[in-house]
């Protein structure tokens, strides 16, 4: 009787963690930071003259259609040129029920981007949900 009693404790247990893990859902799926529109992979670093940064996520289902997204651009350490952690700029979308992708851009300064490490934050209705890395170099 013991035994068969800690399996269902386990067995309930488990169904637990299974339901809050699909509770916490990513929100984004194939994220890719790029200096190319139509990358197919995130480029951890980036040339200084790159003429923009691109972003392109697929939206999970788990992002109730009307829900706002936000992509912020992060300038995390430019050795001085920008306070630390400054927020660059953000872009903003109301999802409606058809869209599952999200694309953002950043424009090149004048002067180019500063070397340092940036963040793209993507977040949904004010909660941050996935923060992705890169440097300028």
């Amino acid at each position: 009787m013991q035994n068969i009693t800690n399996i269902l404790r386990a067995v309930v247990f488990t169904a637990a963690i299974a339901s809050t893990s699909t509770a916490w859902a990513s929100g984004f799926e194939n994220i890719i930071v790029s200096n190319s529109k139509d990358a197919d992979a995130t480029e951890t670093t980036l040339p200084a003259n790159s003429a923009a940064i691109y972003l392109s996520a697929d939206v999970a289902e788990d992002i109730q259609s009307g829900s706002k997204i936000t992509v912020s651009w992060i300038a995390v350490d430019t050795n001085g040129v920008a306070p630390a952690n400054y927020k660059i700029d953000e872009s903003s979308f109301d999802i409606g029920s058809l869209e599952n992708r999200v694309d953002a851009s950043l424009s090149k300064p004048n002067a180019g981007f500063p070397v340092g490490k940036y963040q793209a934050v993507l977040s949904v209705d004010g909660k941050v949900l996935k923060t992705v890395d890169f440097s300028i170099k």
